[in-house]
């Protein structure tokens, strides 16, 4: 077997993968079929010197949804590593023996496209949640994830980004024991998954605060208790009694 046909076949087994449909790996072939032999490895030639020139995938969401655990089993089917020790010599300058990561971390790029309307200086999304109202614990200011627009959150949900919205509106925003949960666990273990986070409604100030203006206005709604009468506070007086007998 030629040396093309090995590249060909490698490329092709790949693509199958990657992608179960075909359509991908017809693409290809479509385009290498083209080729002689000296554009053929004129084209590999470029391929393989710079290091960012990829093989695209297209996807049908619709058709091949991709999850956590097909990107897994194509990553060590071609040993590909997902979770390597990342070393850190800006933190101390130490070139020939820098720190590094106590545990191993994800080190696969992720390319996102975001929207032509949510370039970084149009967006609102926020990065950080030290800045607070004192009185309500509310982020306010630049880090006021509330300000997040329309476009951007219909973006997310259209997209089934859920667990992007989910920490937008959650530890970084105004849930204070999901962002101390998660800070926690950052450090401990080097990462952290929305599933280990709590999410405690009474935590959430925001909808408590919407909840309270609307029982106030006299409507009734279930953002915080089911029953759609209980205040957040009303909830944790009961969570904290031990028994429900007065004594």
């Amino acid at each position: 077997m030629s040396l093309r046909k090995e590249l060909e076949s490698e490329i092709y087994t790949f693509m199958d993968d990657m992608d179960p449909s075909g359509k991908n790996t017809e693409r290809l072939k479509r385009m290498f079929t083209k080729m002689n032999d000296q554009q053929f490895y004129r084209y590999m030639d470029e391929f393989f010197d710079n290091p960012d020139k990829n093989f695209t995938v297209a996807y049908e969401p619709m058709n091949n949804p991709v999850t956590v655990q097909f990107a897994q089993r194509v990553a060590d089917k071609h040993h590909i590593p997902l979770y390597e020790y990342v070393y850190k010599p800006y933190l101390d300058g130490n070139i020939e023996d820098p720190p590094k990561t106590i545990h191993k971390i994800l080190v696969i790029d992720l390319p996102i496209k975001r929207l032509k309307q949510m370039v970084f200086t149009k967006g609102h999304t926020s990065v950080t949640n030290t800045k607070r109202d004192a009185r309500t614990g509310q982020v306010t200011g630049h880090d006021k994830t509330a300000r997040v627009t329309d476009v951007e959150a219909y973006s997310m949900i259209v997209q089934e980004l859920y667990s992007c919205a989910q920490e937008a509106y959650g530890p970084m925003a105004d849930d204070q024991a999901a962002m101390y949960e998660m800070l926690r666990l950052i450090q401990k273990d080097g990462e952290v998954s929305l599933s280990d986070l709590p999410n405690d409604t009474t935590n959430k100030v925001t909808m408590n605060t919407i909840d309270v203006f609307m029982k106030g206005s006299g409507l009734i709604t279930n953002m915080v208790d089911e029953s759609g009468y209980l205040l957040s506070n009303t909830i944790r007086s009961k969570e904290n009694k031990i028994s429900t007998i007065e004594r």
